[in-house]
């Protein structure tokens, strides 16, 4: 069976919005606390905005916002990764594979296909 190339940019908006999502979804509170002498606040607002511009990112023809986007979810995620690394793998770990693992791709890929 031949893939289905049709669906490819449907694919990388469903990944954009994903992203966007999963930000959301583990950031959203620690930005809402405001926190402003913690690091995890700058870390969670930093996520938000970038993944926010990622959307934005996907309307300009443009890859460069995109690929910004994705180097700074990715170098936050690497970071979030490094620093929390117990020996053990938790859903903390999981959460910022992910995230690192599409801010890599959108780093890589930009707006392309």
């Amino acid at each position: 069976m031949k893939p289905f190339k049709a669906a490819v940019p449907l694919a990388k908006w469903l990944l954009r919005f994903a992203l966007l999502f999963l930000v959301f979804v583990l950031y959203f509170n620690t930005v809402k606390a405001f926190h402003v002498k913690n690091i995890s606040f700058y870390i969670a607002a930093a996520y938000i905005l970038f993944g926010v511009l990622l959307i934005i990112g996907g309307f300009i023809s443009k890859p460069g916002l995109t690929v910004i986007s994705g180097l700074i979810i990715f170098g936050l995620s690497v970071y979030k990764l490094i620093v929390n690394f117990g020996g053990l793998l938790d859903t903390g770990m999981l959460h910022a594979f992910i995230l690192a693992a599409l801010g890599f791709y959108f780093f890589a890929r930009g707006n392309i296909g």
